[in-house]
């Protein structure tokens, strides 16, 4: 796996599903198109280094941003929180919507630490979706990436082996993180929040913490066995190369957040500290994925396991990156909590 270093001006124009109808978009919760001339204009936040990673899982090169507080003492560590949505640079793009008034999740962080009410950590921006932004991984093994249609940045489809078996390791081996253990957290927004629970749900050894704000969450069924099949998210064609044509639906089943928490050790998923939010039911269907989140918090809750934050429902919550940063900002200390817990388990 050879990496190198180096400066990002733009990239990433075309958004997730360019060329489908507005239904298909507003469903699934999709960001604003953006002309390529804006997204190259500026780089998207100089406070971050860029990882290019030539991954053998993919057989492609995938970016990351790494976001290193400056004043992390020489020879610290900190724990580490990735980030992750689809494109690399939705959590720190300023202009990804209209919402964010020049403002990113790094600002948010900066404000906690100004304020006294959080430690250095270790931010990771990882892309886990087509180069483009038009094919999301949602974090598995693609069943079909030749249906990707030679979207850039997919190569194998093999997205779950990347990002545990490289990127992870990668990260903790190139940057002043905890290392072995599991004193990393996940944060995700919309589809970012299925890969966040999925990713916790499949491997709690790895994280200690497991956010996600208006999750994209699937129906599990017959007691975490099948998914909805009539859920109109599964059937949307950007998923064509993640779950196949036909649709493998044991396979959906097997990849689905709800569905590893019903089904999953959960002794195991209790050392995860669980933070799940959506915005209210008012603003269904388009501007809040709350029944879905509540399927996911009923998930937990079926099992023991507790969701930590104070309020699950965000009151004026809706569907943008202002609200996710307002997440995210929210429940940053409450990962910082977990994760120096999991960094005294492991001494």
């Amino acid at each position: 796996m050879r990496t190198s270093h180096g400066s990002i001006q733009g990239g990433g124009a075309t958004w997730y599903n360019q060329g489908r109808s507005a239904a298909y978009q507003k469903r699934c919760r999709l960001p604003r198109r953006s002309s390529p001339q804006q997204l190259a204009a500026r780089p998207y936040d100089a406070r971050v280094q860029t990882i290019e990673i030539h991954s053998a899982a993919l057989g492609v090169a995938k970016r990351l941003f790494v976001y290193l507080p400056p004043d992390l003492p020489p020879g610290a560590r900190a724990p580490s929180v990735y980030f992750l949505r689809g494109h690399e640079r939705e959590w720190i793009n300023p202009a990804e919507d209209q919402s964010r008034d020049g403002a990113n999740v790094i600002d948010a962080y900066l404000r906690l630490r100004a304020a006294g009410r959080l430690g250095p950590l270790i931010l990771v921006f990882p892309g886990l979706a087509s180069d483009d932004n038009t094919v999301p991984s949602v974090l598995v093994n693609m069943r079909a990436p030749q249906l990707a249609n030679g979207a850039p940045g997919i190569g194998s489809g093999r997205f779950a082996d990347y990002f545990f078996d490289e990127l992870i390791p990668y990260v903790d081996a190139h940057f002043p993180t905890m290392g072995a253990g599991r004193a990393r957290g996940l944060i995700g927004f919309s589809l970012g929040g299925f890969m966040a629970a999925k990713a916790a749900a499949e491997r709690p050894d790895l994280f200690a913490s497991a956010g996600a704000y208006d999750g994209t969450f699937l129906y599990a069924a017959d007691r975490g066995r099948r998914v909805r099949a009539a859920d109109s998210v599964i059937r949307n064609p950007m998923f064509d190369a993640a779950f196949g044509v036909p649709r493998d639906t044991r396979f959906i089943a097997h990849s689905s957040p709800a569905n590893l928490i019903v089904r999953g050790d959960v002794a195991a998923l209790a050392r995860v500290t669980w933070l799940i939010g959506y915005g209210p039911e008012r603003h269904e269907p388009w501007q809040a994925n709350f029944y879905r989140g509540e399927h996911l918090v009923a998930c937990l809750a079926a099992r023991g396991l507790a969701n930590a934050l104070p309020h699950q429902q965000f009151g004026a919550g809706d569907h943008t990156w202002r609200t996710a940063d307002t997440f995210a900002e929210l429940t940053l200390p409450l990962h910082e909590q977990a994760l120096r817990a999991a960094a005294l388990e492991q001494g």
